[in-house]
Parts: C-alpha cells; sequence; structure tokens
C-alpha cells in the first residue's frame, strides 16, 4: 500500500482508534504532518515514497505517537521509535 492511499479508516484500523470524531484530526493534521516528517527526514518526493511500501507502516505507526503522544514537554529519554527510524533510513537521502 502507499502512503498516498492512506485515510483516517485505515490509520484507525491500524492504531485502534474507534473515536469518530478523531478523523478531521487525522486527515487535515497527522496524516500531513507523519508524511512531512518522512518526506523531511528521507529527502524522498511524494511520488518517490509511494513506491516504498514500509514507508507506509512507518507513517502508520508516527500517526499513531502523534495521536497517543500530545504532550507540550517531552522527557529526555523521547526518541523516534526504532523501527520507524530504520525504515526511513533506508531510504534517505539527505545526508546531512
Amino acid at each position: 500500500m502507499r502512503i498516498s492511499d492512506l485515510s483516517a479508516a485505515i490509520v484507525k484500523d491500524y492504531c485502534g482508534i474507534s473515536d469518530e470524531d478523531s478523523d478531521t484530526i487525522i486527515n487535515d493534521v497527522l496524516l500531513p504532518a507523519a508524511k512531512a516528517y518522512i518526506r523531511g527526514f528521507t529527502g524522498l518526493t511524494e511520488e518517490q515514497c509511494d513506491e516504498h511500501d514500509d514507508l507506509t507502516t512507518a507513517c502508520m505507526v508516527l500517526v499513531n505517537d502523534m495521536f497517543t503522544s500530545r504532550d507540550y514537554t517531552l522527557s529526555s529519554h523521547r526518541q523516534v521509535s526504532p523501527t520507524v527510524r530504520t525504515i526511513l533510513s533506508l531510504y534517505a537521502v539527505n545526508y546531512l
């Protein structure tokens, strides 16, 4: 499945979210933010991201984390999921 095919219904199913009111925040805020994070981390375009099915999983993990962790401040031990970091690192083209 491509990242561009993700919808609130698919993400909610993956994340176990049953709240019907969350569709708007997932579609309008969290999915675009997770996709932007992936593009920024990897340096890939939207079209290039769609070529890698495992980036879809990383996107859903990021959305789940954004949905469940809404803290203003973070502990110093909080990091990106090792699974997400590994998947994104596979396709990183912007070695900064």
